[in-house]
């Protein structure tokens, strides 16, 4: 439990309301905000109005959602935009060669972030739009790839939180999921065998900077077709190129 909430500084308490929505809770109410803030609703009534009015969240009736402002400021990023840039040909050229959704992710607060998506001519990227947004970092290929080379305080922040589970396959426990991003660390690149939406798998590849992996490119489509061992070959050439390609623009 938080506590001494209430004193806190009005920024701290936007930063809770903003970390409340993920992918499978897009739009929420005054109640579930609350609940998952654990701030007072008539704190969460006032902070998300005054948020609302700046364009931080949208309003729809009695339910919030995000706003658009913060994919805008999003994009202002300047790392965020010169990665967006340099992994363009990267995305396009394994959508091409796999004939698979490839997707560049990027981490968030205590949540992968999906920047940029080349879908499948096979597929249509179904199951990237299940997962718009924002996932969690134990869920799926991305996320288990940022675990592992990522910066340490992401990964001890995940591992002492709960570990909820998205379908039959998540990893829960973990014990296993260390062992699981050992292993990732082992051979260079994560897998998703229906971690994240039941019916896909993913391979992903990290994109390092100064030895931390600040993003990842992976390719996602259905598991009864997605061959682990002809595709992570071809995702791990992307990753290493595209760091590469970063190191002489780092910062």
């Amino acid at each position: 439990m938080r506590t001494g909430l209430e004193g806190d500084s009005l920024l701290r308490k936007v930063r809770l309301i903003l970390g409340a929505f993920e992918t499978g809770a897009p739009v929420l109410g005054l109640s579930e905000l609350a609940r998952r803030t654990e701030l007072a609703k008539t704190t969460v009534h006032r902070v998300a109005t005054e948020m609302v009015g700046v364009g931080l969240l949208n309003r729809h009736g009695r339910r919030y959602e995000l706003g658009s402002l913060l994919f805008e400021l999003g994009q202002r990023a300047p790392r965020t935009r010169a990665m967006r840039l340099m992994a363009a040909p990267y995305l396009e050229d394994l959508a091409l060669t796999t004939r698979e959704t490839v997707v560049l992710a990027f981490p968030g607060d205590r949540h992968v972030v999906f920047v940029e998506k080349y879908f499948s001519q096979r597929g249509g990227g179904v199951a990237v739009t299940e997962v718009e947004g924002r996932v969690p970092f134990h869920c799926g290929a991305s996320g288990k790839a940022l675990l592992a080379f990522g910066a340490e305080a992401i990964r001890e922040d995940v591992m002492a939180s709960p570990l909820r589970r998205r379908t039959p396959w998540t990893i829960t426990d973990p014990a296993r999921l260390e062992a699981e991003l050992e292993q990732v660390r082992q051979q260079g690149y994560a897998v998703d065998r229906q971690e994240l939406v039941v019916g896909y798998a993913a391979v992903s590849a990290p994109v390092f900077v100064d030895g931390v992996a600040v993003a990842t490119l992976t390719v996602v489509g259905p598991a009864e077709r997605l061959d682990v061992r002809r595709l992570a070959p071809v995702v791990t050439a992307a990753g290493r190129a595209l760091t590469r390609d970063v190191a002489p623009v780092k910062g």
